[in-house]
């Protein structure tokens, strides 16, 4: 086990069920904020620069990486209610905007046997995602549901271990940018958090329309 701020991280081969199952009513002080093989999470209250220095950002490494600065606008501000939201292995939802029917579907997901941890509406989308992919669905099909199902307005990110997508609202009221160069792909609320990315001057960049899915893969 290390730690790095207020967040361990445990390696095991033991399953995960097995693990979350054996913390949770030995350890019920223990907040599980992600798990799976291909990620890292750290979810904290702070300044983005004090917060980036706690847990060594600038000399973290890897072929993914979700930043996400909250606004609080539906539930508290804590760490529990930080993003990003994992509600499944390897699974990552950040969001911007709000839901005015997430407590309808928090409803829906409960009956099907959905546990939460808060009352931020973000966690209902990120579960109801985790439920789509549970069902077979691929991230473009649960974003399309998404679309269907809830009502607002919002922007969402998902990634998972091989795969990160973006979607708007239909009528896109929060913002989203999207550059493309054959090097990466990074997206951003607004264009000058891209500006100073290498190659940025001959990258495609774009703002999606509303209602689209765009993906991206390893």
């Amino acid at each position: 086990m290390t730690t790095k701020g207020n967040v361990a991280i445990v390696e095991t081969a033991a399953p995960p069920a097995r693990v979350i199952a054996e913390l949770r009513p030995h350890e019920p002080e223990v907040a599980l904020i992600g798990y799976g093989r291909a990620l890292e999470i750290y979810k904290d209250v702070g300044s983005p620069a004090t917060i980036c220095g706690r847990y060594g950002i600038a000399v973290a490494t890897g072929y993914q990486a979700v930043g996400h600065t909250r606004m609080a606008t539906e539930s508290a501000v804590s760490t529990a209610h930080s993003h990003p939201f994992t509600p499944a292995a390897d699974l990552c939802l950040v969001h911007n905007g709000t839901f005015s029917n997430h407590a309808t579907q928090r409803r829906r997901l409960q009956d099907l046997g959905v546990s939460f941890d808060t009352d931020n509406d973000s966690e209902v989308a990120a579960r109801y995602v985790g439920q789509r992919l549970a069902d077979g669905d691929d991230v473009r099909d649960a974003l399309l549901m998404v679309l269907k199902e809830f009502d607002g307005f919002f922007t969402l990110l998902v990634t998972t271990r091989d795969e990160f997508a973006v979607v708007r609202d239909p009528f896109a009221c929060k913002p989203l940018v999207v550059a493309e160069s054959s090097r990466y792909v990074a997206v951003a609320s607004e264009y000058h958090a891209l500006a100073t990315l290498p190659d940025i001057g001959s990258a495609r960049v774009f703002e999606p329309m509303p209602e689209e899915v765009h993906a991206w893969s390893r």
